[in-house]
């Protein structure tokens, strides 16, 4: 057990989204803490499902985004408060990231049982999409319907009074035993300054704002001589853009599902889908089953002079007018100086950091929803609460430092870093039984929240869940197919 003189008194929460919204719900229920404060730069609650139709996507440099040089640090004033005027390096949303990875029709693509906290589920509201394609019994909620969901979390519990929205944390440093936050907020015509000082720190920023490209040869030049033409799926944002267009889709994932099937309908056919390897087991080939895809391997040359891609098979294409890399996204954390070193030197992934949740060298300081592999949101709550008793002073301790970094060197020697080191699945009742053992219970007279046993049920729902979609791809599939037999059949 912690000592009570080692129990923070002001905790702040970088991130308003799903895992800011329960992070803060955790901490308000410990009743332990006198400050709780959370800040977005966004101008609504929601994180990254607030939708962003009005910012213009693009990459300012994808050079810069290669190279892992983008999303720096910006200057701050010398002194606070203070204001200054606005400037693109500041206050570009392109420069800073700061768009959403949301698309006119995006839907979750997880069950409510699953996806929801436990004593926060989903509403039943179908959008009239997934009522079209899925019928009543649709498993899927639109984006809206996700980030309402969020915030009825800060609001019902009343924490949204907590909250300092279109607030960008722009440093956190530890100084003399304490973080202190280097806050500006976003007014009309200026920037106000400030700072704020806090006993802990959870950060629960998402890891779906900085694009990933994989630095295949030619790249760059291609992108200087085309500009356009090349987009990251966090870009796309609906399918009339591609209306008529030579497309090549890039990845296997669900990213790359949902463009592929998006623009199908409008693209020219056949739309190319290049994958290095095997899609996720999941849904595995179901969705490229369809008889205006056309399968490619990886893509190994982009050709500057003559516009021509070349793929890892010696084949070629000509003359495309968009590729579409749905190649995920990688971590950046430019408020935390000494993080985002450590993030800059490792490969795609969250280095010095215990079961993707506690600093190793500063359990203080604590992260919340940086993980994938399934069961999201469902596993930001055990995080949450985990975090939350122990800043608390209850539940029980971490392992040693030591036995930290051998779990992070294990998962570096067996996965290195993407999207393999940072996923919990093939071990999700061991992730949540280890989080429940460090929670503990709530400590009597309090309101903390209870973690269940790791139910059994849930990987039974998690196995039999892509079936859905599967069943989607086949069917759609199966009408494009009678519908070019009924064509030849008129010829």
């Amino acid at each position: 057990m912690t000592t009570e003189a080692r129990v923070p008194r002001r905790v702040a929460v970088i991130g308003a989204g799903p895992a800011g919204a329960i992070a803060t719900d955790s901490l308000v229920k410990e009743q332990k803490f006198e400050t709780i404060r959370v800040f977005d730069r966004r101008p609504a609650i929601g994180g990254t499902w607030v939708y962003t139709p009005h910012l213009p996507a693009g990459i300012p440099s994808l050079r810069e985004l290669v190279r892992g040089d983008a999303d720096t640090p910006v200057p701050i004033p010398s002194q606070f408060p203070a204001e200054t005027p606005k400037s693109e390096a500041v206050n570009g949303h392109q420069q800073r990231f700061s768009d959403s990875a949301l698309h006119e029709h995006l839907h979750s693509n997880i069950i409510p049982s699953l996806m929801s906290y436990t004593q926060e589920p989903f509403p039943e509201t179908l959008s009239a999409r997934a009522l079209e394609q899925y019928g009543p019994g649709a498993p899927y909620r639109h984006r809206e319907v996700v980030r309402e969901w969020v915030e009825g979390i800060f609001v019902r519990g009343g924490h949204d009074k907590l909250l300092e929205l279109n607030t960008t944390v722009e440093r956190a440093e530890k100084r003399h035993g304490e973080w202190v936050l280097t806050l500006r907020k976003e007014l009309p015509n200026k920037n106000y300054w400030w700072q704020e000082s806090f006993d802990a720190l959870v950060v629960a920023t998402g890891h779906y704002n900085i694009p990933w490209f994989p630095d295949i040869p030619g790249l760059l030049e291609y992108n200087d001589r085309f500009p356009g033409r090349i987009i990251h799926s966090k870009h796309f944002r609906a399918a009339e853009k591609f209306k008529g267009k030579k497309v090549v889709v890039i990845g296997g994932s669900v990213s790359s599902h949902e463009v592929l099937h998006e623009i199908l309908p409008v693209a020219q056919h056949p739309v190319y889908a290049s994958l290095r390897g095997p899609p996720i087991p999941a849904f595995g080939w179901a969705p490229f089953k369809h008889p205006h895809v056309a399968l490619k391997k990886q893509i190994v040359r982009f050709d500057a002079e003559t516009g021509r891609l070349y793929f890892e098979d010696g084949s070629t294409l000509e003359d495309v007018d968009h590729v579409i890399f749905g190649t995920s996204y990688t971590f950046s954390l430019p408020f935390l100086p000494h993080v985002q070193d450590r993030i800059k030197r490792a490969f795609r992934r969250l280095p010095g950091v215990y079961q993707h949740t506690w600093d190793i060298e500063d359990p203080s300081l604590a992260f919340v929803g940086m993980l994938g592999g399934g069961f999201t949101f469902r596993a930001y709550e055990w995080q949450a609460v985990a975090v939350a008793r122990r800043l608390a002073g209850r539940g029980h301790p971490l392992p040693p430092p030591d036995e930290q970094r051998a779990w992070e060197r294990k998962r570096v020697e067996q996965f290195r870093g993407g999207k393999n080191y940072y996923s919990i699945a093939s071990n999700y009742d061991e992730f949540y039984e280890f989080l429940r053992g460090v929670a503990g219970d709530p400590a009597p007279g309090t309101t903390g929240r209870v973690l269940l046993p790791f139910d059994k049920k849930w990987l039974d729902i998690w196995v039999d869940m892509p079936l859905v979609k599967i069943e989607r791809f086949e069917k759609v599939a199966k009408l494009a197919e009678d519908q070019e037999k009924n064509l030849r059949a008129k010829l």
